[in-house]
């Protein structure tokens, strides 16, 4: 066998074997290219699911830009930066516009916080379950994930953080630990009682927060973030779940750490922007305009959400085969447990070609592989997702 002749990154290896397509994804695709129609219960994308940004509204805004002058300003634009101010104003937030710096996306936060923070080799804390694309964002910086469990409810199955747990999975060569809150696919928050435990511990390594689905809480505690936190803390959100604007590509790091440290954190984070300077002129420029759409966006999100919670709820509560269901609390996504002895990828994979119903197993975003999760977006079209259900119904009698 001949040597590939090119020498690539070590990161590579980090990510396991690129070139193997998973089996359910090419069981899906041969179904497509075979003429069958998919019902993807799986799918988050609100621009392919009747929940995009009123096209009109876009054009308008986009019309009445002044676009020809480009401002290089590393943290972002003034204007754009006080936008996120005055929306984190009304959540009863106090922050400066100083605190705030722009990023393309989430991912990209990630990635400037993990520059800030780490060298090569170092450990980031995950939760578990988790997101998977945290391996990937983790891996391509040379990094080494570490997963924390979230503690599962007996009462309730609702996954939840501990302080405890998280602090005994800490090293010598841990970093940074993430959070995300509401989570995805648990619906986890970061309440007040668990700040007031993480404080009380004294921790001073830094917290990254991902708050990309705050706005989509249902009941149980509210995400919380604390107001004058002990320890380095970076925010991240962005467009993508706010507007349901994933496309649009603007994030940003909120930098709510204490006075002591958050001067020398601000200064570092300004230079890694002005390295890139990746965020896009024009979709600075238009925040002001786009922001005021937040509360319809969101509430059109919310309702769909809602409806298909109680389709989800109605259907399976019929199913006997149905272990355990979480309470969904917040997020959009929805998870069961089947009490079945299979696992979560064989049945995903037996579901599909049966049924041309797509779930995702739980085990791809940590669940266990001997307990059978799947786990449905909220956001899929109401009819799509009632004859995904129906199909599911029959599959299981």
């Amino acid at each position: 066998m001949t040597e590939f002749p090119l020498s690539f990154s070590n990161r590579f290896h980090l990510l396991g074997d690129l070139n193997s397509e998973n089996k359910i994804f090419q069981t899906k695709q041969h179904l497509e290219l075979s003429g069958n129609e998919i019902l993807d219960l799986t799918n988050s994308n609100p621009t392919k699911l009747g929940l995009e940004f009123p096209p009109s509204a876009l054009s308008h805004i986009f019309s009445n830009l002044d676009i020809s002058h480009y401002e290089p300003i590393a943290e972002g634009l003034e204007s754009t930066r006080l936008s996120i101010v005055s929306e984190y104003e009304k959540r009863g937030i106090q922050i400066q516009k100083s605190d705030l710096v722009l990023t393309a996306s989430t991912s990209e936060a990630y990635s400037y916080i993990f520059k800030l923070f780490t060298n090569p080799g170092d450990e980031v804390l995950t939760p578990n379950p988790g997101y998977p694309l945290f391996s990937f964002l983790i891996g391509l910086e040379n990094l080494k994930e570490v997963h924390y469990p979230l503690v599962e409810d007996s009462e309730t199955g609702n996954w939840i953080y501990s302080a405890e747990t998280i602090t005994n999975c800490i090293s010598t060569k841990t970093k940074l630990i993430i959070l995300v809150s509401p989570a995805n696919p648990t619906g986890s928050r970061t309440t007040a009682k668990f700040w007031k435990d993480w404080e009380e511990l004294g921790i001073k390594i830094p917290i990254l927060l991902d708050e990309v689905f705050v706005g989509y809480e249902f009941k149980g505690e509210n995400h919380s973030i604390p107001d004058s936190p002990n320890f380095p803390l970076l925010i991240c959100n962005g467009f993508s779940k706010l507007l349901a604007l994933p496309g649009f590509k603007l994030g940003w790091i909120l930098n709510r750490s204490p006075e002591f440290f958050r001067p020398e954190i601000q200064k570092k984070l300004g230079f890694i922007a002005d390295t890139y300077l990746s965020v896009n002129s024009l979709v600075q420029l238009a925040t002001p305009e786009l922001l005021p759409w937040k509360s319809m966006i969101q509430n059109r999100i919310r309702t769909r959400i809602m409806r298909n919670l109680t389709t989800c709820n109605l259907f399976l509560d019929d199913i006997q085969k149905i272990k355990n269901k979480p309470v969904v609390e917040a997020g959009w996504y929805f998870l069961f447990e089947l009490d079945m002895d299979i696992k979560d990828e064989d049945m995903v994979l037996d579901i599909l070609t049966k049924t041309n119903v797509f779930f995702h197993p739980g085990s791809w975003y940590g669940f266990s592989h001997n307990r059978c999760f799947l786990v449905i977006s909220l956001i899929s079209e109401e009819e799509t997702l009632r004859q995904g259900l129906e199909a599911f119904q029959s599959y299981l009698k």
